[in-house]
Formats: structure tokens, sequence, C-alpha cells
């Protein structure tokens, strides 16, 4: 066969018509054109897939091969069981309990509106609250797991297992969870967990934790959240196309936290909470012995395993009660005028100073006019002639505003710090407050005003400008009971490992003492078994039969006494606070006590009834065994329970 050419031979713009000699065939143009820019494609095609290949295969090894490993097996974060919290006699106030937890990983899921949206019908829950979940852990990694729902019911987590199949990127997770066996009790104390914040993350309060943890927020549970928590673990899973689990492939289990033991008394605690059941205020029991805590109780409190499921807006809505204020720890927190407890400063700083003894008297006749201004006696009927012990067994005001004009008011600020009023107690917990002793120069700063005469007699009887806390009314009542040490709160007695090794126990610890003698803290002393145990004193309704209490009422107003009502139908923002401090057995003080009511009246009639109940209780517990007298074992005489009146050689003077 012969190709017979027409045209020029090189010619390549044009086409070139071929024509078989023997055959009659049409002709055929060949465009070299276009099979130029075929070919060039074609060759463009091929090095682009070889470059992408190489790209691929060289450059992105290391990362699609952890990508791919990534698809195939997952890093499941352990978290360490949170070590227990209990009572001095080994009973859980916050323990563990199994919990599962709805969890999401983003890189899986196909359609994340569709998914939302049958959670939601299959839960019966807004998508809302997915979303915000999910909003709060879009900083994490595509293959790291988000909660949507914590501790979610028995319920919700079959209906979620039966349908994993159709919820492409949902998974469960089986978690230590919090439980409050006893509800509210001493929730003020032990506190409460809350989802981690972004701010938190962001200042490295928590190592190791990440966006969606649980973490302790306010109490025990926050300031001692490193040893509650423990260390996380880590662990490596083989999963199928659907995500489930095929093998573990390695695990680094996670290290319990250690478990804390109170000083707190379950059944003191118990007593004191049903004691305030129903009342706004506060009470703390503390041994005068050592400084360790044996109740602190807040009222009203809250459900601290409401903040473990979430809350809801009305529960939220609730704890911000302006009045309530359920979150408001007034043990520690709470400032209010001491009253006629403060008395107990005044006298000590009056024998301190040789400003009065034993002896000195000032006759009351229900005022005391100073100036322009009278200042009046709580008892219409006046006292006539008083001398201290009667002045404080009675509770007149106006001995006490003769004593606290002869000391001046530099006088009396001195001695209520020294008796640890106006300073933190040093309680290991946030948030405590300082209270307040004002001083002239206080004044100045805060008023622009000079001090006038007339408030160093309200501050000499616990009115006025003076704050202080229960805790700190605590503190004082227990120096006072002990001999005059002044102790440091504790409420922590020993941590004790996962291993059950004791790793760090507390002692007690001294902070200073009264300034008083042995001899004026035994004049004080017996005025304060007066108060309880005398016809005439103020706090006969803390009397206990066969057992000596000593104490003193406190009745702190609200409002300028001109302006009161004394009547039952005063608006309850309106009346007074209620105090009452007291100690048992008088002779060899175990435990102490501060009651704080919040518009609660009287003291004696107020808050020595529920003092009187947190004794009571004490008794019990101190005193287990059947047939056994409790006044025996507590090291006292029933025969001779009479109220003592010492002299000085019986003070040892």
């Amino acid at each position: 066969m012969r190709l017979r050419f027409k045209g020029k031979k090189n010619d390549s713009r044009r086409g070139a018509s071929i024509r078989l000699k023997k055959f009659d065939l049409p002709e055929v143009s060949v465009n070299y054109t276009r099979i130029k820019a075929a070919g060039f494609v074609i060759f463009f095609c091929f090095v682009t897939l070889i470059a992408r290949l190489w790209y691929l295969q060289i450059l992105e090894l290391e990362h699609l091969k952890l990508r791919s490993e990534t698809n195939r097996f997952r890093q499941v974060r352990l978290v360490p069981p949170r070590g227990k919290i209990l009572d001095r006699n080994g009973r859980v106030l916050a323990g563990v309990r199994p919990a599962f937890n709805l969890c999401l990983i983003k890189g899986e899921a196909e359609d994340l509106e569709s998914l939302f949206a049958e959670l939601s019908q299959l839960l019966d829950i807004p998508q809302s609250s997915l979303k915000i979940r999910l909003i709060e852990g879009k900083k994490l990694p595509k293959y790291v797991p988000v909660v949507l729902m914590r501790d979610i019911s028995w319920e919700q987590l079959s209906k979620v297992e039966v349908r994993l199949h159709r919820l492409p990127g949902i998974y469960i997770e089986a978690a230590p969870g919090r439980k409050y066996p006893e509800g509210r009790l001493a929730a003020h104390l032990i506190g409460h967990l809350g989802q981690i914040t972004e701010e938190d993350l962001a200042k490295g309060r928590y190592p190791g934790a990440v966006s969606g943890d649980l973490v302790g927020k306010y109490g025990v549970e926050a300031q001692y959240e490193k040893i509650l928590r423990g260390v996380y673990g880590s662990r490596k899973i083989e999963v199928d196309a659907i995500g489930g689990l095929n093998r573990v492939v390695e695990q680094d289990s996670p290290k319990p936290g250690s478990d804390i033991y109170l000083t707190i008394d379950m059944d003191i605690q118990r007593a004191a909470e049903e004691a305030l059941e129903g009342k706004v205020g506060a009470a703390v029991a503390i041994d005068p012995r050592s400084g360790q805590l044996l109740a602190l109780v807040s009222s009203p409190a809250f459900e601290p395993e409401a903040f473990v499921k979430g809350l809801s807006p009305e529960q939220w809505k609730a704890l911000q009660d302006p009045v309530l204020k359920p979150l408001f720890n007034r043990a520690l927190q709470g400032r209010y005028a001491p009253g006629s407890t403060f008395k107990i400063v005044t006298a000590l700083a009056g024998l301190k100073e040789r400003v009065v003894s034993a002896h000195t008297k000032f006759k009351c006749t229900s005022s005391f006019k100073l100036g322009c201004r009278v200042f009046r006696c709580w008892d219409w009927r006046g006292h006539g002639k008083t001398d201290l012990y009667k002045a404080l067994v009675e509770s007149c005001d106006v001995y006490f505003y003769n004593l606290g004009l002869k000391l001046g008011i530099k006088k009396l600020a001195y001695y209520s710090r020294k008796c640890g009023l106006g300073v933190k107690t040093g309680v290991d917990l946030a948030h405590e407050s300082s209270g307040l002793i004002p001083t002239p120069e206080w004044k100045i700063r805060r008023f622009h005003q000079k001090w006038q005469g007339g408030e160093t007699l309200t501050i000499a009887i616990g009115q006025g400008y003076t704050l202080v806390t229960p805790i700190q009314m605590a503190r004082l009542i227990a120096s006072v009971a002990n001999g005059g040490t002044i102790y440091r709160p504790q409420f922590i007695d020993q941590v004790v490992d996962c291993s059950g090794r004791v790793s760090k126990a507390f002692e007690k610890e001294a902070q200073g003492r009264l300034p008083a003698t042995s001899y004026q803290l035994a004049l004080i002393k017996k005025a304060l078994l007066g108060v309880v145990q005398d016809k005439k004193g103020t706090g006969g309704r803390c009397r206990i039969k066969g057992l000596q209490v000593a104490g003193k009422t406190g009745t702190a107003q609200v409002i300028k006494q001109s302006k009161r009502r004394m009547d039952e139908k005063m608006a309850w923002r309106y009346r007074d606070h209620a105090w009452f401090v007291a100690y048992a057995p008088a002779q060899n003080p175990q435990i102490a006590v501060a009651v704080l009511v919040e518009h609660g009246g009287h003291g004696g009639s107020a808050a020595a009834p529920i003092a009187r109940k947190i004794i009571l209780r004490w008794l019990q517990i101190e005193n287990p065994r059947p047939g056994l007298s409790p006044l025996r074992s507590a090291g006292l005489n029933p025969a001779n329970m009479d109220i003592v009146r010492l002299t000085e050689e019986e003070a040892g003077v």
C-alpha cells in the first residue's frame, strides 16, 4: 500500500490528504494541533497524578498515617475516681458512683443538624442545650469527645444504645460520678462541682483537665481539688467502621484521688441543721481543746448533686434569691452586729485595763445620758446597782455604757482584735470575711467624719459599726472556754491516699491568747455560767438538767431604736438578729457553739434553744453506751451541779 501526499510534505500547518492507491477511500484530515493539545493534557494529568502521589506518599506520610490511625484507633482519656469526703467517723458525705455521659466526636459526625434533631426527639431535650455544649467544646480537636449530656439516666442510656448505628459520632462514656448520700447536709462546707470554664482552662488552674470536665467550684471540693481529683489515665482502643470497640491496644490506668476525713460529726451537723430548718442563719460548733469544727451550718442550704447533673433555669433562679441566698455561706461570710455577745470583749478589756473589778458597780435606771442624747437599757425597769457578774448575767446595757466610756474606742478596738475579731480566723476555705472593728481613723476614711462619744457606747454593747462572723464568735467563746488559747478553726482531720496510707494529718494550731489573766477569765466564765444557770439569766432556755452550760445571749438591732415597733406585726426584715454563744460542760469544756438567727428576735428565745439541741446531741454522741450516766462519762459529778461562784483563791490567784 502506497500513500500519495498532496501538497508539501512538511506542511504541518495545513492538513495532508492521504489517498490509497489500490483502494478508493475518502480522504482523512489529521489536525496535529489538537493531537499535541490532547497529548499535553494527558501528560499534565499524569504529572499531576504523580505529583499528588508523591505529596501524599512522601510529604504527607506521617500526617495521613496519624489520621488513618486516628480513624482506626481512638485515644480515650480515663477520668480517675474522685476521692471521698467523710466525717470524723468515716461516714460518707461525698462519694463516687457509676455515671454515663453522652459524647460526640465531631470528626465522625456527618450532619450535626440532623443528628441534634434526632437526639432532641429521642431524649426529649431542646436542641439548644446540645448546641451550647458543642460551642463550649469548639476548641477541642475533631477526634476529642465533647460531652453533650452528663450523667444520663438509665432510660436515656438504653434509648441511645439501641440506636447508635443511626447516630454517627455519638458514643456513651462510662465515668465515675459524684454522689452526696446525705443530700444538703454540710453543703456549704463540702461544696459542689461545676463544669470547667474557658477562663479556668486559659489560666491553667486545673492541670490535665479539658473542656467539659467537672472540677471543684466551692467548699472542700474546690479547696482540695488537687488532692481529690487524682491523676488522669488513658486507653488506646481499636474501633470498627461504625465506632464500635474491637480491642484495647494499651492502657495507662488512672490514679484515684485521696479521701479526706473531716472533723465534722455528721450527727451534730444534722442536729444543727434540723434546729435551723425554716430559719435564716448559721451555727458553728467547735472543740475548744483543739479548734476542730464539729459542725458548720448555713441556712438555707442547697443540693450539691444538682450541680453535677446541671441546673435548670428554675433551679438557678431559686439559688439567686436575694433574701434567702442559699449559696451564701453565712457562717464564714455573713457579717452581723454581735449584740450583747460582744460584752464578753468589753468585760475582758475593762478587767485587763483595771477600769473595773469584780466589785465595781454602776447604777442602772434603764437609761444613760451622754450630752443631749439618752441611751436606753433593754430592760425598761432598770437593773439597779449592778456589778460585772450581774451585768453579764442579766445583760445590763447601762453597765457597759459606763465601762465603754471609761475605756474609749481605741482600747475597745485594740482588745477586739486581740480577741480575734475584725480579722479572718484562718479557716482553710475561700471567701471568709474579716468582719469590721471600727476606729476613729476608719470613720474618717469611710465617712470623712469625726468619731462621736455616743458611738463608743453603742460599740461597747455590740451595736453600731461593729461586724463579726459566726465562726469568729465560735472561736471567741471556745477561747474563753479553754482558758484563753485562740486556736485556728480546722475542719480537716486527715488525708488518706488510694493505698490507705495517711498522707497528711492535721494538728491543732494556736494563734494566740486572749488578753486576760486566768483570774480575769475565771470571773468572766463564772458570769457566763450564771447567764444559763441563774434564774435571772437571759440564757435560761439553754439550760440542761444535770449539765452545766455557760453562755451569752445577744440581740442585734437592724434598724434604729427610734424607728422600732416592738410588736409581732413588725416586718421580718426589720426584726433584730438573735445571737447565742455557749460551751459545755462548764467545768471541762468539750464543745463550744455559736448560733445566729437572722431577724430571729431575742437571742435568749430564738438562738439559745438551737444551741441547746446541738449540745444535747453532743451528749448523746459522747455517751452511747446504755446504762452509763452521760454526766459521769463527761467527767462530771451529778451530785454536785450547783452554780460555782469562784473566789480569788479558787481561781488560783
